[in-house]
């Protein structure tokens, strides 16, 4: 259920970021600052979820769960928001209204997004975590790449409502997963359907079933999880280390339309081509993060995501062969699922107190705004600074490879050694 709920939100996104943003670049002749400027307003919901998380740390339908109804909720109304766009017909020849309506729908996908995380916080043993995180991410990225290759040719085919109406019905079906799955044995499928009995004794949920809790206990957890130098360090670190991905992000689509000569089917079929070595990537993260850890595996995977953005930026010579520029395609998001995985393990690993989720959704949220930074510096770099194709590749390179000396400032065991403290503390107190 965890990999079919990141499957849902990797389509629609493959679909705006890759296939719908390329298609403007080449049938419609859109410049870096307005691809930028699209592409920021798919990611700036991804921000609120510094709103969602605290809500649905202190509210839920209990019955069904603490974290599954906001999971149902979220990815209906994703479902829905699409269709709203689908009655308006074709909207490519307004920027505007398009990216309202993207706006609209990914302020629903964020939310789901955090429901799920809040779910795989709450369920996974730390020992799982990079393994499940690995298969989480490369679900994420299949929907990715159908959603750029996928509806690149449905556009190309049938007009970009079809595309729409695909995923409508597509993210329809996903919505099975959570409807039929129940959180925990005792828990409802349904508020007005009899409980899935527990199989042993082992199993049977804690008598607490409270729908509320109060959001001052919610921010006290925070403040408390949040003075460590570990956490307070990776925060950081997730804030800064996105920044050169959100400018190759924007930078190659106008680079390879408008100056290689490539069509935006060109680059979706890649971006399915890629789809490979981004599961192997995602995979082999996880992997490697329970078994040699998450720090290591953080450092190899974004330090070779800049060491590529670096020569290629170096290499404009080779720009216009189709085995480089295609490689370069294939291999970057490689090494960025490998580097992701990681930090998802590390945020999970890192986020203690009862408001676990509300922290790791802040770890999430501030990378989304160094995300949504880089897309928007794009334009200013090139139009307003002067700053060649090459330069700004240099530029998120070195975006990407700077912060990592901050991951040597992280360290989990000193989260381990204060929850230990406070069990030891709560001991004590007890009568």
């Amino acid at each position: 259920m965890l990999c079919a709920m990141y499957f849902a939100q990797g389509l629609p996104w493959g679909f705006m970021v890759t296939a719908l943003v390329a298609f403007l670049t080449d049938e419609h002749g859109i410049n870096e600052t307005e691809a930028g400027r699209l592409t920021a307003v798919v990611l700036w919901p991804w921000t609120f979820k510094l709103v969602w998380a605290p809500l649905i740390d202190t509210v839920t339908i209990r019955s069904m769960g603490r974290r599954r109804p906001w999971i149902i909720g979220a990815e209906l109304l994703m479902a829905v928001s699409l269709l709203g766009i689908l009655a308006m017909g074709d909207l490519s020849n307004n920027l505007s209204l398009l990216a309202w309506m993207f706006f609209i729908h990914n302020c629903f996908a964020s939310l789901q997004d955090v429901s799920t995380d809040a779910l795989a916080i709450d369920i996974l043993p730390a020992n799982e975590q990079g393994l499940v995180n690995g298969l989480m991410w490369g679900t994420k990225l299949v929907g990715k790449a159908i959603g750029a290759f996928g509806m690149a040719y449905v556009i190309y085919e049938w007009g970009l409502s079809a595309a729409v109406l695909v995923q409508f019905i597509s993210l329809l079906i996903i919505m099975l997963f959570p409807l039929l799955c129940v959180e925990r044995p005792g828990d409802r499928r349904l508020p007005w359907t009899r409980p899935i009995e527990p199989e042993s004794a082992e199993d049977v949920l804690p008598q607490n079933r409270s729908t509320l809790r109060s959001p001052w206990v919610v921010l006290r957890d925070l403040v408390r999880g949040f003075s460590l130098k570990t956490t307070f360090f990776l925060l950081l670190y997730g804030v800064m280390h996105v920044i050169g991905w959100g400018i190759v992000e924007v930078v190659y689509k106008t680079l390879y339309t408008q100056q290689l000569g490539w069509t935006y089917v060109d680059i979706s079929r890649f971006a399915f081509y890629a789809m490979f070595t981004e599961m192997a990537g995602a995979i082999l993260g996880g992997v490697m993060a329970d078994r040699v850890g998450r720090r290591i595996v953080m450092v190899a995977g974004f330090g070779t995501y800049g060491l590529l953005a670096f020569v290629f930026g170096a290499c404009p010579h080779l720009w216009h062969s189709d085995w480089f520029s295609a490689s370069y395609l294939i291999l970057n998001p490689g090494a960025l699922a490998f580097g992701a995985v990681g930090f998802l393990s590390m945020g999970m690993r890192i986020s203690w107190t009862k408001s676990s989720a509300s922290m790791f959704t802040i770890y999430m949220t501030l990378s989304n705004v160094g995300h949504v930074i880089g897309n928007e510096i794009v334009g200013p770099l090139r139009t307003e600074y002067g700053f060649s194709f090459e330069h700004t590749f240099w530029w998120a390179a070195l975006s990407m490879i700077a912060p990592l000396f901050l991951l040597f400032l992280v360290r989990p065991e000193t989260v381990d050694a204060m929850r230990d403290q406070e069990a030891l503390e709560k001991k004590a107190a007890e009568p």
